[in-house]
């Protein structure tokens, strides 16, 4: 992959670098951008991967009369993981901050995080909360309420078990944090972004700020809106078989296979309803070599069973 950084920027090394990967959202970029560039704390150096747009997103960009904003030119893949780690690795500052293209951030944002990270060391990164917005960034109350409420401390498990969410536009995380875990996983194509708060929450204690200062938009143009269900289970699964591998913990492993277990019944399920019926029971049969005793295997197989010999009699 060929990239090219525009230098706009030299001299005393910025407070925060913000990630921001982009492609062919310009109307969304700018205000995206016009949200950092509005943030109360203004010490930051904002690095935009542009992921090949063939839209204006260049011109755009190349005339933004601000020295704070560096450009990052990339050939397409397609790929929101691959623009954020390669704009992580021109990042300079102390602390990390990521918005995507179509979210935004409310002005204390990032004041309000360092400010509260100074008073607790121990915290190596935050999040904060959140709220949805549609495609015209109108509020969808209903459902925002039903977001789970930010919680400090150690949560790995409560992750694990999806009783959190930690969306990355609402993070900011020491660099040296993010390079111990090894960054973002490139070969998680879909849940990197859960993957990658799994491993900070398995690192450090985090920083809950309850406030909403962040607005992720809900749209169809998503990444994830556009994957079929099957390929979400898959990469999910994916994720926890990586997390059981890595942990000493039996409680946490144990979780983890728990919940390979029920990725991979939902994947079958998905499968099926496709009429995918070979690969629906092959994820069965990992399935049931992790948990054969586990009930929700042998209902989604019968399910499985019927739709397959609906097609078949």
């Amino acid at each position: 992959m060929t990239e090219a950084m525009n230098e706009r920027s030299v001299g005393r090394t910025p407070v925060v670098s913000v990630v921001l990967p982009t492609y062919n959202r310009l109307p969304l970029l700018r205000k995206a951008i016009a949200s950092i560039v509005g943030q109360t704390f203004g010490d930051w150096e904002l690095i935009v991967a542009d992921d090949g747009s063939t839209d204006d997103t260049r011109g755009y960009l190349e005339a933004i009369d601000d020295p704070r904003v560096r450009p990052l030119w990339m050939e397409h893949r397609g790929d929101l993981t691959s623009a954020r780690s390669a704009g992580l690795k021109h990042a300079r500052s102390k602390w990390v901050a990521f918005l995507d293209s179509d979210d935004l951030w409310l002005p204390g944002k990032l004041e309000l995080q360092l400010r509260r990270l100074a008073a607790q060391p121990e915290c190596r990164w935050s999040y904060t909360g959140y709220s949805l917005i549609d495609t015209e960034g109108t509020s969808l109350p209903e459902r925002s309420d039903l977001l789970p409420r930010p919680v400090s401390g150690y949560i790995l498990e409560p992750l694990l078990r999806f009783k959190l969410s930690t969306p990355v536009p609402t993070m900011l995380v020491q660099r040296s944090l993010i390079e111990e875990i090894g960054g973002f996983d490139e070969t998680i194509p879909i849940h990197s972004d859960y993957d990658f708060a799994l491993r900070l929450a398995a690192r450090s204690e985090v920083l809950a700020l309850p406030d909403i200062l962040t607005l992720v938009r809900e749209h169809p143009d998503r990444t994830t809106a556009r994957l079929r269900l099957a390929e979400l289970y898959a990469d999910q699964e994916r994720v926890f078989r990586k997390t059981a591998a890595a942990t000493t913990d039996r409680k946490i492993r144990a979780l983890c296979l728990h919940q390979c277990v029920m990725q991979l019944a939902g994947q079958a399920a998905a499968l099926s309803r496709e009429r995918s019926h070979r690969a629906a029971f092959a994820a069965l049969v990992r399935a049931a070599h992790i948990a054969p005793f586990k009930g929700v295997v042998w209902r989604t197989a019968a399910g499985c069973a019927v739709r397959a010999l609906g097609v078949f009699t």
